[in-house]
């Protein structure tokens, strides 16, 4: 009844989110909009999201093995693509990393140490989009208010506080001493489970360079499918607005209040991006163009989802 509760509620929010945002556009001019767009810019944004895909698997490849967990790259790519398919219409957009660590699990037994270098790799890229934010956020003095410089330090501080948590023993240790005090013993087995998996990464440099130049880029081309759709749409607006911008949209669209972020994002959008002068209608075409770009680069997950269960099914019947 719980869930069902729950979902009902998520259900509801999302709805609510679209209603509300779709009463502050004048849908003639999204219509305007998309009928001029220029679609070169459009497949630029498609062929950002699908090499981000790609650079997104080889990062958690290379997180997985430290794990010593071994699948051919065909397979990492294939499961990667797979849970970004789901993120688009899941709760929040974090639901896929579920669905890929429960297939690492089916697939290898290794359930905690594919969680543990699952929650790394996003760790690492929300960390990337907040360094980034952070950044281009200090070099625009025009931005400069209270309404984003406390989000921002907020939440660059708690994924610092995360990180330390894994890669510090000493401090992870008094958490977690503390945490068994307040919280149920299946959360502070969990909490030890994230621990144990950060450990292995502690002294692995080079691992952790590669990884943190490879979440650079991946990170720098989903931003980049939100500029070539601005560009497409003939915004003009410049790269390190959306330097600043994307990334606060990503996280709080990430929090599981609505599924795939519908609402979050498009409302977000429109609030952030007006703030350097984007016109409401402007703002959601350009972030729901953004969203189907991304959509689109990851439906090869989702036909193999589908293709993975038809084959089940048949060995099931046969």
């Amino acid at each position: 009844m719980k869930r069902i509760l729950g979902l009902l509620v998520k259900v509801g929010i999302s709805l609510g989110l679209v209603w509300w945002f779709l009463q502050q556009v004048a849908w003639d001019e999204v219509e305007t909009a998309v009928l001029s767009a220029d679609w070169r810019w459009v497949l630029l944004s498609v062929g950002l999201f699908l090499l981000s895909n790609l650079l997104g698997a080889l990062q958690w490849g290379m997180l997985l093995k430290a794990q010593n967990i071994r699948l051919s790259l065909p397979q990492v790519i294939l499961l990667y693509f797979v849970g970004v398919f789901f993120n688009n219409f899941m709760v929040g957009n974090i639901g896929g990393d579920a669905i890929r660590v429960y297939d690492l699990k089916r697939m290898t037994g290794r359930g905690t140490a594919g969680f543990a270098a699952t929650f790394l790799d996003r760790l690492i890229g929300l960390f990337t989009l907040s360094c980034f934010s952070v950044v281009a956020f200090a070099g625009s003095p025009g931005l400069w208010d209270s309404v984003l410089w406390m989000p921002i330090g907020c939440l660059g501080l708690g994924l610092f506080g995360i990180l330390c948590f894994g890669f510090s023993r000493r401090l992870s240790s008094a958490i977690l001493s503390l945490a068994s005090r307040a919280l149920p013993v299946g959360v502070v087995g969990v909490l030890k489970d994230i621990r144990e998996g950060f450990v292995l990464y502690r002294k692995e440099y080079g691992l952790l360079f590669r990884v943190g130049c490879v979440a650079l880029c991946v990170q720098l081309c989903r931003m980049g499918v939100y500029y070539a759709s601005g560009e497409a749409l003939g915004l003009s607006v410049v790269f390190r607005h959306f330097l600043v911008f994307i990334p606060l949209i990503a996280i709080v669209a990430a929090v599981p209040i609505s599924f795939g972020g519908i609402g979050v994002r498009e409302n977000l959008g429109v609030l952030m991006f007006g703030r350097v002068g984007v016109a409401p209608a402007g703002a959601l075409t350009m972030m729901f163009l953004g969203y189907l770009a991304g959509i689109v680069a990851s439906l090869a997950g989702g036909i193999a989802f589908v293709l993975r269960r038809s084959k089940s099914q048949d060995s099931d019947s046969g």
